[in-house]
């Protein structure tokens, strides 16, 4: 399953593990609390799915887990993490927070990083991580949570550490190998990242994600021909199994065979299971016309999708599609509609039935687009400001990767201030996986005569095959300069 630039396939998968007597709690893991023996086995049951992607059937559990048991908190969260709106994950969450003084204190402690997240708290969300490690230190489930955290923040070297912690408790833990391949990838330790799939298919020989996520993996590497062919057996496996419908529709956008890239992620709306596979099609088979230097029909796309949101009262989507709209508008140079969206996502954003922590989320969007938008019309002042915003945004939020975006806009602003020096100091110290960032860097050195630095940037971006929206933007550009 594919990894995504704002969600990881994992990032809200925290499982338990139980020894069950009658309703009670021992465990050298994360306990469980519940009055109802059958809400156990339900909910048991979905933690079972949930660990191996099979989140569809999961949420039919937790839902049956709570029915039976109202004051489940624990139970809660996991319906939470495994639900297809945000209206739902917010209220399903803010329910378990409800609930948490009927909790053990390592659900308590789960629940709350969860929350201190989703308030864009990443600094307190680590903190109660890491005394859920201190208080079960042989809990596989508690490392494998704190790995999946520095996962997202991008520390490779720390959550290496707590999967093969993971592992030395229990080798038999499946999901830890598909994480472990995906870090390793992230360091360009190949083989390592293939071994750790070929382990994980092997536990999990029947299911499809093993085999999916080695088609991710060959994709990254820019083999296509392995990658295809473990996207096909993933679908063999599960014939609507919709990350490998993506997968296979990205291979075919780096080939350059576009029709038929959207004839894969037109399967995804034929397949789709959920509101979420559906708002998936359309974010690929939009993505995939940028790719195609035809953003007048991703915006066509968009628009479409937008009224499909409107008509679901969905304005979680609606905003997230305002601001793409706008990164659209501002990449095409038609900065009147890119500041038009930015303000049709602010008034989204600003409702007050918007959950605070995407709020805060929804903003850095709109900051990021003025900033650079103001900075191209020479702008200058005004887009010190919504630089400023951003960074006061992204500081008090402590989470790494957003720092790091912070790092990435002010070496783009710098870039069309003409401070190429500047410009080029910022941009190394942002997030080097946002291909976004590196165009620009490789820009940079263009004009300061800089062509062989230049050159190299611009081969890695054409290379680093891992779709989104940024990257769409640079891709093509990228291949130009070579």
């Amino acid at each position: 399953m594919p990894i995504k630039p704002i969600i990881l396939k994992f990032l809200g998968i925290v499982v338990l593990s139980c020894m069950i007597l009658g309703c009670g709690q021992v465990s050298e893991d994360i306990t469980y609390t519940t009055k109802s023996d059958k809400a156990l086995q339900f909910f048991l049951d979905g933690v079972e799915k949930t660990d191996n992607f099979y989140n569809d059937e999961a949420r039919a559990l937790f839902g049956k887990a709570v029915e039976l048991d109202p004051e489940f908190a624990i139970a809660y969260y996991y319906w939470a993490i495994t639900s297809v709106t945000q209206d739902d994950f917010q209220s399903r969450l803010s329910r378990a927070v409800e609930l948490i003084d009927n909790a053990s204190e390592p659900e308590r402690l789960l629940i709350l990083s969860q929350k201190a997240a989703n308030d864009d708290s990443a600094g307190l969300a680590l903190e109660y991580l890491q005394r859920l490690v201190k208080i079960c230190p042989v809990g596989k489930r508690a490392h494998y949570r704190l790995g999946i955290f520095y996962f997202g923040q991008q520390e490779w070297a720390l959550a290496i550490d707590e999967m093969n912690a993971v592992i030395l408790i229990d080798a038999n833990f499946a999901p830890i190998y598909n994480l472990l391949g995906y870090a390793y990838v992230n360091i360009k330790k190949y083989p390592e990242a293939i071994s750790a799939l070929k382990k994980y298919s092997a536990l999990r020989p029947e299911d499809p994600n093993p085999h999916d996520s080695m088609g991710e993996i060959f994709l990254m590497i820019g083999d296509y021909d392995s990658s295809i062919k473990h996207y096909t057996m993933s679908l063999k496996l599960e014939s609507d199994y919709v990350p490998s419908n993506a997968g296979l529709g990205h291979n075919y956008v780096f080939m350059g065979e576009f029709e038929k890239a959207r004839t894969a992620y037109d399967e995804i709306f034929i397949n789709a299971r959920n509101i979420a596979d559906t708002n998936t099609a359309y974010l690929w088979k939009s993505i995939s016309y940028i790719h195609e230097e035809q953003s007048d029909k991703a915006l066509e796309v968009q628009k479409e999708h937008l009224e499909h949101a409107k008509i679901l009262t969905d304005i979680y989507t609606q905003a997230l599609i305002h601001g793409r709209m706008a990164a659209i508008y501002r990449e095409i140079g038609n900065f009147e509609m890119a500041l038009q969206e930015c303000s049709n996502t602010r008034e989204i954003a600003e409702r007050p039935d918007m959950q605070p922590g995407l709020q805060e989320v929804y903003e850095r969007n709109y900051f990021f687009t003025e900033a650079i938008v103001y900075s191209r019309l020479g702008k200058k002042e005004k887009a010190r400001e919504k630089l400023d915003m951003f960074k006061q945004s992204a500081h008090a939020s402590k989470n790494n990767v957003t720092l790091k975006n912070y790092r990435g806009l002010e070496g783009i602003v710098e870039y069309w201030n003409k401070d190429y020096d500047n410009a080029i100091r910022h941009l190394n110290d942002a997030d080097p996986l946002n291909q976004y960032f590196r165009y620009y860097l490789g820009l940079c050195y263009l004009k300061t005569g800089e062509e062989e630095e230049a050159h190299e940037i611009f081969s890695d971006i054409v290379a680093f095959n891992r779709n989104s929206l940024l990257y769409s933007f640079v891709r093509p550009e990228a291949a130009k300069l070579l």
